[in-house]
């Protein structure tokens, strides 16, 4: 029961008939991983970057009382970037982000609370 419901699973996830010993053979999934992993570090990196425009938004704050209106949309687009990230690592999307996709605009929805002052 338990290998019924695990083989079912992996079909889902896959979108494959393989058996659980077969797939690990696939190219695509090698691709995939190496994929995952290579994502993995650059989303490492860009929120390493992230924090660093957070505290420039700050000091910038301390001294103008407004924040940088074009960090704010870099920031924007780097949250969305890394957003299309978490999609592909948690198989959530087969998509993948940029460079294979143009770069996320970074437009949301909802208007941050800075550009409503304005």
């Amino acid at each position: 029961m338990e290998y019924f419901m695990r083989d079912e699973l992996e079909n889902e996830l896959f979108g494959n008939n393989k058996t659980p010993k077969d797939s690990w053979k696939s190219p695509g999934i090698w691709q995939r991983g190496l994929a995952m992993l290579c994502f993995g570090f650059i989303s490492g990196f860009i929120r390493f970057f992230i924090a660093l425009i957070a505290i420039f938004q700050f000091i910038t704050m301390l001294f103008s009382n407004t924040p940088n209106s074009q960090l704010l949309r870099l920031g924007q687009s780097l949250n969305s970037y890394i957003y299309q990230i978490n999609q592909l690592l948690t198989f959530n999307s087969e998509v993948y982000p940029f460079p294979f996709t143009d770069w996320p605009e970074g437009r949301t929805s909802q208007v941050p609370p800075a550009e409503q002052a304005q």
